[in-house]
């Protein structure tokens, strides 16, 4: 019946309102801009999480349309500028807003009850990907590894259009227990992921662990890391050289050193490490950690879950339809990964917190049904359609199929897998030497 229909687009008016309420902070009221500014800054970032987070599809222009007919639907804002209004003054006010966008989403998360933390360790994992832009001269100057397109020096043209090609590098930390981002880094294409996250030490928890795969190796990440007062778990392979049996601590009982050539010239003192065998049903996985008292077992079910950042990856880059940056210029470039990041990041919290009152779990929650859910009730208030179920049912409904009684493999056996990556091998294990042992002596506690 209409009266119905006209219930149901009520309640979504409401539940959207109170959505934008919660993710967008209250203290940018307080926000100033210069004097003749059109959009207030909590209308402007409404605009830029709904643009690049919670709707997909179409152009840059459409869905910021869209986004406009929405918050004035729900009330927000009777505002419709420009493409390049609004790209102006996100340049303008991004440095300024992400902080505030940021720390209300972060304590958003730590609130998910019984999310937060496992064992007193906020376990987060830390991965890099990869974003294309548009191939402009200014962007490649900004961003690809061959800044101008002319250098010779390539073994072929495939190599020559490889290095020209425009990518954003972001390096992401990742909350395990949530399945929500934290913090990330952006850079150029030749940018390092261990830099990266040597700049976001300050912003870890107290108690942070990190979790990383084999590219998160080497003496000056590891010695920042434990400097910081943090605890991790890094796989290891043959690029990496452990020593055995240079001080009390005995390889027999799984204690590992590591010493490079520098650190004893500089005569710093050697790293000590517990070394840690799983097995992911194909080959073993070597891991060390600097936590002294976790068991092998809780390692090993700790980087399992480190996977769940790749499947995060997946859904912004594929679900969102993020793969490729739209942006001409690399100011406009990095604020569109910047609210993209930030966009996603609440989208996929509201589905968290549909299910806050204890119903399925949350291991069971579809990134993409959650995003599919919430683009739904937008465009149906864009259109002013009746008869959209409540954004709370379509996100209750947001589940993987429970596959806990599952007895055959998932993958099909005809999926072409064109990438054969190969094992990262054992890291190289040598026994210390007399020297080395004299010189440890000295400098371990």
């Amino acid at each position: 019946m209409p009266h119905q229909d006209r219930s149901h687009d009520a309640v979504n008016v409401s539940e959207i309102q109170a959505a934008l309420a919660r993710v967008v902070p209250a203290s940018l009221a307080e926000f100033r801009r210069h004097g003749n500014a059109l959009i207030p800054a909590d209308t402007l970032v409404a605009v830029a999480l709904l643009t690049w987070g919670w709707l997909s599809g179409g152009t840059i222009d459409e869905r910021l349309a869209a986004a406009f007919a929405i918050l004035k639907q729900v009330g927000r804002s009777t505002f419709n500028v420009s493409r390049q209004g609004v790209m102006k003054a996100l340049a303008t006010c991004t440095p300024g807003l992400l902080p505030e966008v940021r720390s209300v989403l972060f304590d958003l998360v730590k609130g998910l009850k019984g999310l937060w933390s496992t064992g007193g360790k906020v376990n987060i994992a830390v991965d890099g990907t990869k974003f294309l832009a548009p191939r402009t001269r200014a962007n490649q100057a900004a961003f690809a590894a061959d800044k101008t397109g002319k250098k010779k020096h390539y073994r072929t043209e495939a190599d020559r259009a490889k290095a020209a090609t425009v990518q954003v590098l972001a390096t992401v930390q990742w909350h395990l227990g949530s399945g929500l981002p934290l913090h990330w880094r952006l850079g150029g294409s030749t940018a390092s992921e261990r830099h990266h996250v040597r700049e976001m030490l300050d912003e870890l928890p107290a108690n942070a662990r990190l979790v990383g795969d084999a590219e998160y190796v080497g003496d000056p990440l590891w010695r920042a890391l434990i400097d910081s007062g943090k605890t991790f778990i890094v796989r290891v392979g043959s690029n990496v050289t452990l020593l055995k049996n240079l001080g009390e601590l005995k390889f027999s009982n799984g204690y590992v050193y590591f010493w490079t050539d520098q650190s004893q010239r500089k005569s710093q003192p050697p790293l000590v490490f517990k070394l840690i065998t799983v097995h992911n049903g194909k080959h073993p996985i070597y891991l060390i950690t600097n936590d002294m008292e976790i068991t092998d077992e809780e390692v090993g079910a700790i980087y399992r879950q480190r996977w769940g950042i790749e499947v995060f990856f997946r859904t912004v880059k594929q679900s969102a339809q993020r793969r490729k940056l739209a942006c001409l210029t690399p100011e406009n470039v990095q604020t569109e990964l910047q609210w993209t990041l930030l966009g996603l990041w609440a989208a996929l919290f509201l589905g968290h917190d549909a299910f806050r009152e204890g119903k399925p779990p949350r291991q069971r929650l579809s990134p993409i049904k959650v995003l599919r859910a919430i683009q739904r009730v937008l465009l149906a208030l864009r259109d002013q359609a009746t008869a959209t179920p409540s954004l709370k049912t379509l996100l209750e409904q947001a589940l993987n199929p429970d596959e806990s009684h599952r007895t055959t493999p998932k993958h099909s056996r005809h999926y072409p897998r064109k990438k054969r990556h190969q094992p990262a091998g054992p890291p190289v294990l040598k026994p210390a030497t007399a020297t080395q042992k004299r010189q440890a002596q000295k400098l371990l506690p």
